[in-house]
């Protein structure tokens, strides 16, 4: 399966109203601009880890991206992101993994 392609939603001054998405057990996947935040729902009864994907390397190395704990229940935003979290062979593409997807929901936001 692949991982859930998200379109930006744009803040504006009248304020924002994110059309949340069921994400792929693959995790996600957008267009990082720099001005990107992601919402993460997580409905479920459990803690889910939330691991934004650094696709550079350091001297031909991958570096491991440290997962980020969310509680059960909890609505947490993720980001901006800089360039580190691009994956490699361009267009921007950026990653987050999430450890379970039963109950979660996500948007991606971004500032204009």
């Amino acid at each position: 399966m692949a991982r859930t392609a998200l379109v930006p939603e744009v803040f504006a001054a009248t304020g924002a109203d994110p059309d949340l998405v069921a994400p792929s057990v693959d995790g996600v996947s957008f267009r990082n601009t720099g001005r990107c935040v992601l919402m993460v729902v997580n409905g479920s009864a459990a803690a889910v880890n939330v691991t934004p994907r650094i696709g550079r390397q350091v001297k031909g190395q991958s570096v491991t991206s440290p997962p980020i704990a969310q509680p059960a229940g909890a609505t947490r935003f993720y980001g901006p992101f800089d360039a580190d979290y691009e994956q490699p062979g361009g267009k921007d593409a950026m990653f987050v993994d999430l450890s379970a997807v039963a109950d979660v929901q996500v948007a991606l936001l971004e500032m204009p």
